[in-house]
């Protein structure tokens, strides 16, 4: 006689287990993927499977719902209507920006740069900040905002407004 079970030691072993490589007679033997394995490693790993499992389904449970958004409508009652009831193709801007703040801000503040911070343009705004003492930002200042308060709307947030899209009418 071989090698013994470590479980049944009246009985000779078949194999060891990849698990944790102690001795497995044919009783105690499961055989998984072509890998033999005891039956308490097998529990160990049905409990640990079944602890993700869990984890995963608190996990997904807890966050906070994905919402996905883009530019050709929402998800809405009255624009699912009106895309699926065959709108013409309309679309409405939508503008984050406005010309006439950015303006006002240039012609009054440009000399410090706040329209370049409103409009998110950072690098440009502390430059302007920096050369506050020579009154060249002012004077640039002030013939931007009255090239912004003299632009087409469309065309400024085109231009300046990073979150400007259109969205279906």
């Amino acid at each position: 006689m071989g090698i013994s079970c470590y479980i049944h030691e009246d009985r000779s072993s078949v194999g060891t287990c990849v698990g944790c490589g102690k001795f497995i007679c044919d009783e105690c033997n499961t055989e998984v993927q072509r890998k033999n394995y005891c039956k308490t490693c097998i529990s160990e790993m049905m409990t640990e499977s079944k602890s993700k499992i869990e984890k995963l389904e608190e996990s997904k449970n807890n966050s906070n719902p994905m919402v996905f958004m883009n530019a050709g409508g929402g998800g809405g009652a009255a624009s699912s209507a009106a895309s699926s009831s065959g709108s013409n193709g309309a679309t409405v801007p939508v503008y984050t920006k406005s010309k006439v703040v950015a303006g006002v801000l240039g012609i009054l503040l440009g000399g410090i740069g706040v329209h370049k911070f409103y409009l998110g343009r950072w690098g440009w705004g502390i430059i302007y900040l920096l050369l506050c003492w020579t009154y060249i930002p002012a004077v640039i200042g002030l013939i931007e905002g009255i090239i912004y308060l003299c632009s087409n709307e469309e065309a400024f947030a085109a231009k300046h407004d990073r979150n400007y899209f259109r969205r279906a009418a």
